[in-house]
């Protein structure tokens, strides 16, 4: 067997190294529209499994419509349309999502189906602990996968809270005022203002 030389084994770790740490950094594009509105844009990033079917969220918004978001579902894997999803957030009221949105879906390797949702709710997928996400498929079929378990919290989680972030340096609003965001005291509620 041949050993690599020190230069190509370095060069090696490198590639390596700068394909992981894409992986790590949600793909958030900031923009204008043609008519002056600013846009935000996340790349669909998955939620936690360990099956190939694993469902991916990706979110846009327009400063032209401020309150309303649209949510991109997808399921890989799979050839039957995405009809809608239900958010299981916490001790909050299931968020049911249905409504299609007139924008199309991002562009992906597989169906998926954009959906006209409020702003709060990508702000909720993004920061609500111990929850998951049912995604129903036209060919009657469901996929009920997790989004933050306490343990772990799925890259689709980490990209909608960065998108949230830009959402709001763009607008300069607050998305949701409820959500805790901060430290582990804000998360817990516990707080000089609380």
């Amino acid at each position: 067997m041949k050993l690599l030389s020190l230069p190509v084994l370095l060069c090696a770790l490198v590639l390596a190294g700068c394909a992981s740490q894409q992986s790590l950094v949600p793909q958030v594009r900031q923009g204008v529209a043609e008519d002056g509105a600013r846009t935000v844009t996340v790349a669909p990033e998955s939620v936690v499994c360990s099956r190939p079917q694993c469902p991916v969220l990706g979110a846009s918004w327009i400063s032209a419509k401020a309150g309303l978001a649209v949510l991109t579902v997808g399921v890989p894997h799979q050839s039957a349309q995405v009809t809608g999803a239900d958010f299981y957030l916490g001790v909050k009221p299931v968020a049911r999502v249905r409504s299609r949105s007139g924008t199309a879906a991002q562009a992906l390797a597989f169906p998926a189906t954009a959906f006209d949702v409020p702003l709060t709710l990508i702000d909720q997928i993004a920061y609500s602990p111990r929850s998951w996400v049912r995604v129903h498929m036209a060919d009657g079929r469901s996929v009920d996968e997790t989004i933050n378990s306490g343990d772990q919290r799925a890259k689709a989680a980490e990209a909608m809270s960065h998108f949230v972030a830009a959402v709001e340096a763009a607008s300069g609003k607050a998305v949701n005022t409820d959500s805790p965001r901060g430290g582990l005291f804000d998360r817990l509620g516990v707080g000089e203002n609380k």
